[in-house]
Parts: structure tokens; C-alpha cells; sequence
């Protein structure tokens, strides 16, 4: 496991608490443990709570901007002019740099308070399943029957499910001590009818729950007339003095925050006698409204007072506002308040199941990867070693709008072939900038002599005459393959107005295929829900014979190990093992053994079929013990017909993304665009192709 994400049900769940226990726990055991907070609540100015803790408590040497890479008000806008996609980017963006330093990853969800409360159990969800970081829930105990905890943590479970997240378990905190063991009881064994794990029942902390006078200070805004030694006093429930002395004496009690206007200096010096009096309960402090102060000589007598240890604040503020707003306040936790922390550590401890907890640190898991997290992994590969890449169709508007996004995010260096003229008209018109990108016009390059002698001398064999290779030469997709071969360009992309036969053509003339490879052919990457998948071959190759699907298979996986993917390769048949026979099934295990001979290390199961290769029920009953059976990744079709049918039906019934078709097999890269291609489509080939470059 590399990421829990720690979720709440409702605001002042405990949630934050919880999350410096379980970084306390995690540390016994972990080597590195990072933390992210991916929207928080401060502003420019103010760092987020939550963020600001645990920064301190566990010295963490990381940006701010990477342990919150939002506050709430500008998820808020994000969301709100639908661009959840650019959201869930900038997070994963900032996960992966923790990733790259810590073994374990702590993601603190939302606190339900703000301009997007409405919307937070999808998007902790859309968090917790693009960062494959199984959730831990935090439901707040308080004032609450076992029952009313159950139906909270059942209903919010739901929306988990519902967006493929894997669940941990659940936190259930601020229970009363009273009846702790009856609830812990009884919510365990309702939960389990869910299956859901109860990690701990954790009770109501009295000295987590009251805040300090220097907090209440701070929050308020308040000016500290005396006992500036004594901020740390605890306080419980505010009280308003507004009646006679001898009647609220009688109401006081220990940590009361007495709160009274200014100018009441009757109140003001029964209050300092109170508490030098063993008498009387000892109050915290002593909060003065309305902007008043006591006269002078009352000021004197507190001042002369050495056992005098409450603080006096003063607020302009009339007395029931400031009432409602320290009644409103939520209490935080701090770095310096080693008292508190170390109450959060025995309790966590204490009431916290640690051996359900370092289970799923324990359990290996098979890492699930969404579309937004491929996706912006092939940007990031293209971006860590960019690329030269060529774009024949360089006039084509949406070609422009894709080079603009392209070379804005440095994810390739880009030229672009056509009339210098058109190209600068069409990207003014499109808003598309493509200053840092290469202008050739082929007819008019200083290449065109080069290029059309080396074609001439590859072609020469086939009858050509050396003007008819310029001609050739001059058609910008010869051209930019020549650029590829000769290596002025790491790759070519191409197909948004063109033919896949003219796009691919030149390349089978000129680069043509790597020394062990006899055809070229190709893959579709399917983005699905919660997963992606690799389908090759659906787009070239109409009848494949042994030796071609044993070559599909073996590039499959090898560019699958390029994109960030174990290969587990399903050889797809009308049968599954041994239960069918006929030439196809021949055909299908033959070029099984083929592969298994040649790369020993590859998993690879074939024949199977496609209910056994992705399903692990299925899988039990049709090919027990097998690798890849239930957990393929990579399925290699036995024909064109079935692939492209596939693929097509997958694409269309799922809602899948299908990147693609990537070319492979070519001594180095093209590839192809469907002439319906979206920019988003072209911004990803080109960084495929560039990935592809880093690899040849």
C-alpha cells in the first residue's frame, strides 16, 4: 500500500486527530511517511490548519503548495466551471512528488465545511480512487446511538462504493467512556453484516475537546490585558455574567471562561477573588466585551495581584456575539501542545486496532490505475525526457490547438511541416502558440535535396528516377519520415486529415521494422472506470499467423513495462486451456508456446478466454492456479475482426477512452490518428510517440 486516505462523515468528526495518531502509529512501522491535504482551508496568507500541524509536529521538509495544492475556494471555482479533470491533475501531481520520497502516504480529505460541502463525498471519492489510496472513514460517536453510528457509516460507505473505492475501515470517535465498551460492541457487530471493519472506537476526550485561552485569543482576535504566562490555561463552557455577584457566584464552576462588559468592575473583582479563594471553583479566564475597560485603579489591583493566574481579554465585541462565536469555535490541536498530542498518541494506542491497521500495510495489493492517472503519467514520462517530435499536418487547426498545449507543458519539442504563412494565419485564429515551435515548408527547405537523395537510394531497386523521388520527398508525410529516419526528429504524428494508409505507408518504405520484427502492428490503451487495459492487435493486421500473434503479444508487453505496467498477457480464444480444440485454438497456443520460449520471464496464459482472462470468479473455476487468469492487462485478440470488434464495443457500452491505435514493431516511432481525432487525442499521441522515442 502506498496511500491511505482519511475521510470524515460531517464536519468536527475528529478527523484531524485522528490523522496525527495514525501518523504516530504508521511511523512505528514505516520508514517514511508523507502527508497531503489536497484541498484545505487557509488562504495565501494562512497555511490550512491541519497542514500547518502536522508540518511541524513531524518537521516534513515539503513545499506547501505540495502538501496542499488547493484551498477550498479555488477547488470551489475548479468545480464550478467544470474542470474536475484540471482538479484531480494539479492533486496527483503533488501525490506523485510525495510518492518519490516516502514509503507510505497519509491524504487528509475535506473537513464538509466551505463553498463545496454539497459536493465533498464525490469528490474525496474521485480523490481517493485516482490516487489508489484506500479510504479510512472517521464517524463522530457523539451524542449518537450505536444504531444512528451504523446507519452514518453505511450511507457514507455508499458513495465510496459506488466510485470503485477500496474501503479500509472505520474510526468511530468521541463516544462517551459511559457506554464506550457497549457501542464498540454493538457498532462492530452491525458494521460486520456490511462488511465493514471497525478499526476503533475512540471516546470522548475532555482535554482534546477544550480549547486554551491563547486559542480562544487567537481566534477572536482579542487583546491580552493580563496573564499572558497563564494562555494555557483550559477553559469549558463560556458564561455571560449579567446578573448580581451573589448569584453568579454561586454558578461558577472549575475552567469556566467567564465572559462580562468591560465596565461591570463589580463582576470583574468578585471573579480574582473567586479565585484566590479556595472557596470557589478556579474559572480560566476572564473575557471583557463591548471594548470597555475597568477603571485605573481596578486595572492596579489586578496588576498587584501575584496569585492571580487567569488571563483578562479584551474584544470590542458586544457580549452575545463573542458568546456565540467562542460557543461556534472549533477547537484545534498544536505543534507546541505536547499535552494534547500526547493524550491523541495514548488514545490512538489505546483504542485503535493495530493489527487491522498494519494488515493493509502487510497485504500486497495490485495497484489500479484510473484513466486521469494514466493519462497524466504518459504526459509526465513525455515531460521527464522530451522528444522531437513532427507533425506533417502542421496547417490543421486542431494540430495548432494540441503543438499550443504540447509546448505550454513541455511535453515535447514539436515541428510542424506546411506553408509558414497558413500555419501563423491558422494558429492567430485558433489562439494557439507555436513561437517555440519549427517551421518547414518542405518544398522550400534546404533538406529537400538530402531527403529526396536518400529516398532515391532506398527506392532505387524498385525502378524510381530521382525527380520522381523529390515529388515523393515533397508530400510532408515522406518528408517528415525522412526527418525520423535520418534522425532530425525522434517521431512522427500524423492521420487527423489523412488516410491511415498514407500516414503509415512511408514508414514501411523508409524506417521500416526492428530487426526481429516481421510485421507491424499495434495496440489500443482502454481507459476504463477504475482500470486501464492494453488490446493489440485492432487496427492493422487482418489474419495474423503464429509467428505474427507471438510478435503482437511479446511488443504488446514490452510496451506495456514502457507505460508503467506489469504485462499480464491474455492470448484471447474461443476456448480456455485444454477445453477446446480446432486450427483457431492451434493457432492461438502455438503462438503462446512461442512467446513462453522466447521470453521465459513473461506471464502469458493461452489459450483463454476473455471471461477468464479479466474476471477472478471465473477465473477460479476455468484456470485455478493460473498467473494471469482473472488479472490480465494485455489481450491479444487472434484476428482483426474480433479486436476491432472489441475494442469498438468496450469503447461505446463502457464509456472507455481508447488512446490509440499506437503503432509498434517500426524501427522508430509513427503513429496515427483517427481523422475524428480530438486535441486532447493528438496532445496524448504525441506524447506516446515521444514515449515510444525514449524507449527505440
Amino acid at each position: 500500500m502506498k496511500s491511505v486516505y482519511l475521510t470524515a462523515t460531517e464536519p468536527r468528526s475528529g478527523k484531524s486527530v485522528v490523522a496525527v495518531g495514525l501518523m504516530n502509529l504508521f511511523r512505528e512501522r514505516v520508514d517514511r511517511v508523507g502527508y497531503i491535504k489536497p484541498i484545505g482551508y487557509g488562504t495565501k496568507e494562512r497555511l490550512d490548519e491541519d497542514v500547518d500541524l502536522l508540518r511541524h509536529i513531524y518537521e516534513f521538509d515539503v513545499p506547501s503548495e505540495v502538501m496542499n495544492p488547493l484551498t477550498i475556494n479555488r477547488a470551489g471555482q475548479m468545480l464550478a466551471d467544470g474542470n474536475t479533470d484540471e482538479l484531480l491533475t494539479k492533486v496527483l501531481r503533488a501525490h506523485r512528488q510525495l510518492t518519490e520520497r516516502n514509503d507510505l502516504i497519509i491524504v487528509e480529505g475535506t473537513d464538509y465545511k466551505g463553498m463545496i460541502s454539497a459536493l465533498e463525498f464525490d469528490i474525496n471519492a474521485d480523490i481517493s480512487k485516482n490516487l489508489d489510496a484506500p479510504v479510512v472513514m472517521v464517524a463522530s460517536g457523539l451524542e449518537r446511538s450505536a444504531e444512528e453510528i451504523v446507519e452514518q457509516v453505511t450511507a457514507a460507505k455508499e458513495s465510496f462504493d459506488e466510485k470503485g473505492c477500496d474501503f479500509i475501515g472505520v474510526i468511530v470517535t468521541q463516544v462517551e467512556m459511559a457506554v464506550h465498551d457497549q457501542v464498540q460492541r454493538t457498532v462492530e457487530s452491525k458494521l460486520e453484516r456490511h462488511n465493514i471493519d471497525l478499526l476503533g472506537v475512540m471516546p470522548y476526550n475532555e482535554i482534546l475537546a477544550r480549547p486554551r485561552m491563547g486559542e480562544i485569543a487567537r481566534k477572536i482576535n482579542a487583546r491580552v490585558m493580563f496573564g499572558h504566562e497563564y494562555l494555557r490555561n483550559l477553559t469549558k463552557e463560556p458564561r455571560v455574567a449579567a446578573m448580581s455577584i451573589g448569584n453568579a457566584l454561586e454558578r461558577f464552576f472549575d475552567g469556566m471562561l467567564l465572559i462580562t462588559s468591560g465596565d461591570r468592575e463589580d463582576m470583574i473583582v468578585a471573579a480574582m477573588t473567586s479565585r484566590v479563594a479556595t472557596t470557589y471553583p478556579n474559572i480560566s479566564g476572564i473575557i471583557l466585551t463591548g471594548g470597555l475597560e475597568p477603571a485605573d485603579s481596578v486595572k492596579r489591583l489586578i496588576g498587584g495581584l501575584g496569585k492571580f493566574n487567569i488571563p483578562i481579554l479584551q474584544v470590542p465585541y458586544d457580549t452575545f456575539e463573542i458568546t456565540k462565536r467562542i460557543s461556534r469555535m472549533p477547537v484545534s490541536l498544536y505543534a507546541g501542545d505536547t499535552e494534547k498530542l500526547n493524550h491523541v498518541y495514548q488514545d490512538m494506542k489505546r483504542y485503535i486496532n493495530q493489527r487491522k491497521i498494519n494488515r493493509f500495510l502487510e497485504i500486497p495489493r495490485t495497484p489500479k490505475t484510473t484513466p486521469l492517472v494514466f493519462l497524466n503519467g504518459i504526459l509526465e514520462k513525455a515531460r521527464a525526457n522530451r522528444k522531437r517530435i513532427v507533425l506533417p499536418e502542421g496547417e490543421e487547426e486542431r494540430t495548432l490547438k494540441a503543438v499550443s498545449r504540447v509546448l505550454d507543458d513541455s511535453i515535447a519539442d514539436i515541428v510542424l511541416l506546411g506553408d509558414p504563412d497558413t500555419i501563423r494565419e491558422n494558429a492567430i485564429r485558433v489562439d494557439a502558440k507555436i513561437e517555440t515551435a519549427t517551421i518547414i515548408d518542405p518544398a522550400q527547405s534546404e533538406l529537400l535535396k538530402q531527403y529526396s537523395a536518400a529516398y532515391y537510394k532506398m527506392r532505387e531497386h524498385k525502378g524510381i528516377s530521382k525527380d520522381h523521388a523529390h515529388d515523393v520527398i515533397i508530400d510532408p508525410i515522406y518528408f517528415g519520415t525522412m526527418m525520423v529516419h535520418l534522425g532530425d526528429a525522434d517521431g512522427l504524428v500524423s492521420g487527423a486529415v489523412h488516410t491511415t494508409r498514407h500516414t503509415i505507408t512511408p514508414a514501411f518504405q523508409i524506417i521500416k521494422t526492428k530487426p526481429d520484427v516481421k510485421q507491424v502492428s499495434s495496440i489500443f490503451f482502454m481507459c476504463l472506470e477504475d482500470r486501464v487495459l492494453i488490446y493489440g492487435d485492432c487496427a492493422v493486421i487482418p489474419n495474423p499467423s503464429e509467428e505474427d500473434l507471438a510478435d503482437i503479444g511479446m511488443l504488446s508487453a514490452k510496451n506495456a513495462e514502457a507505460f508503467g505496467f506489469e504485462p499480464l498477457v491474455a492470448m484471447l480464444s474461443y476456448s480456455t486451456g485444454a477445453s477446446g480444440v480446432g486450427p483457431e485454438v492451434e493457432r492461438v497456443k502455438n503462438a503462446t508456446d512461442m512467446i513462453k520460449k522466447r521470453m521465459p520471464d513473461l506471464k502469458v496464459e493461452g489459450p483463454i478466454q476473455y471471461d477468464a482472462a479479466i474476471s477472478p470468479e471465473t477465473a477460479k473455476t476455468k484456470l485455478p492456479g493460473s498467473d494471469v487468469a482473472g488479472k490480465a492487462n494485455v489481450f491479444i485478440f487472434p484476428d482483426l475482426n474480433a479486436g476491432n470488434t472489441a475494442y469498438k464495443a468496450v469503447q461505446r457500452s463502457a464509456k472507455a477512452i481508447a488512446v490509440g491505435p499506437v503503432l509498434q514493431g517500426l524501427a522508430k516511432p509513427v503513429n496515427d490518428l483517427s481523422r475524428g481525432a480530438l486535441v486532447e487525442d493528438i496532445v496524448y499521441t504525441i506524447a506516446i510517440t515521444s514515449i515510444q522515442a525514449q524507449i527505440s
